[in-house]
């Protein structure tokens, strides 16, 4: 949200923390109205009854990663410029399923917990204990795990260097995807069901969307008149 502002030295680097900090609550404040402050919502949607994660995740995903595109034709970010960690393979889908059976068994990931524990959730406070307590487990324990950690090291990957194109490609790739899972978590949620639909179920996550698109439109037009050319 800050970035263009602090890198082009529109913003000192306080400003930039409170602009952080904003950030946080607001993101906090998004978590608990959408519903992902609800340990329910979040196990639900592993046993397919409804698709409230996947439809606000890929949702963010795709909205991100367009105004970044916007951004970077606007010369407002260098894409290049922004970093990206290596891709350690096996560490990786050890860790995301390690994460998503975690996730299924409490309802609740790393922010979503902090947002609930925040709004006076016990469970999440339980999780956020079990949290620590796991953190704890890995760093002492991290000269164990360091070799399997730094495993299977393949560097940067992009989609759209792996077939020689342009950032547009990645885009048009994670477009897909998440077309995708939204579509098979739509199916999965409609056979469970029986067809049931759930007619206001995402009425809030509409209007929130709409009301975040035309912020960032605003906030684009306002970069692009005070930033220099």
């Amino acid at each position: 949200m800050s970035a263009p502002l602090y890198i082009n030295g529109i913003i000192s680097g306080h400003t930039n923390m409170l602009f952080s900090i904003f950030g946080g609550f607001l993101f906090g404040f998004f978590l608990e109205v959408t519903g992902f402050a609800s340990g329910k919502n979040i196990t639900d949607e592993f046993y397919f009854r409804n698709n409230r994660v996947i439809q606000m995740m890929v949702s963010a995903i795709l909205t991100s990663t367009f105004w970044f595109l916007v951004f970077g034709s606007l010369g407002l970010i260098q894409i290049p410029n922004i970093w990206t960690p290596n891709l350690y393979l096996w560490p990786y889908i050890f860790g995301g399923l390690l994460f998503g059976v975690g996730m299924a068994m409490s309802g609740y990931c790393p922010g979503t917990s902090v947002a609930a524990i925040a709004s006076g959730k016990k469970d999440a406070m339980v999780f956020g204990l079990g949290m620590l307590v796991g953190m704890a487990i890995f760093i002492f324990g991290f000269p164990f795990e360091k070799d399997f950690y730094v495993s299977s090291d393949l560097g940067q990957v992009y989609w759209h260097t792996l077939f020689g194109a342009n950032t547009v490609i990645s885009f048009i790739i994670t477009v897909l995807i998440g077309g995708f899972f939204m579509g098979f978590m739509q199916y999965m949620v409609s056979y469970v069901n029986k067809n049931r639909t759930e007619s206001k179920e995402y009425s809030a996550q509409y209007v929130i969307g709409i009301l975040a698109l035309i912020f960032v439109i605003v906030v684009t037009v306002l970069l692009k008149t005070l930033l220099p050319a």
